[in-house]
């Protein structure tokens, strides 16, 4: 997870996932991620010596530290890559700060 001037940006590795297979949710200041990771079959003659490859339900939480615009967020799943961009959400009431330029006179 990183964030831009405007976005906060999560990038997870999903090698040998399927999109479909795959559900984003956000509720309240949490964003989940979960899915599964289906085994390949192989041939009943195929015996493996070590196999390190974990199958199965996956299910990541993160807590997100910004206020956003759950609207416009965006997802995206390319070569394995999940990448979700979150805008943040513009302050609203309160003060507006503005900096002002102090000029010689």
């Amino acid at each position: 997870m990183f964030e831009t001037a405007d976005s906060v940006v999560v990038q997870i590795e999903l090698a040998g996932v399927k999109k479909e297979d795959i559900n984003v949710e956000v509720y309240g200041s949490r964003l989940e991620i979960s899915g599964m990771k289906r085994r390949k079959r192989f041939a009943e003659e195929d015996s493996f010596q070590r196999m390190e490859r974990p199958f199965g339900f996956f299910k990541r939480v993160f807590d997100l530290p910004y206020r956003f615009d759950g609207n416009s967020i965006s997802a995206s799943f390319d070569e394995g890559l999940l990448e979700i961009i979150i805008p943040k959400k513009n302050k609203t009431g309160g003060f507006n700060f503005t900096d002002i330029k102090i000029e010689d006179v």
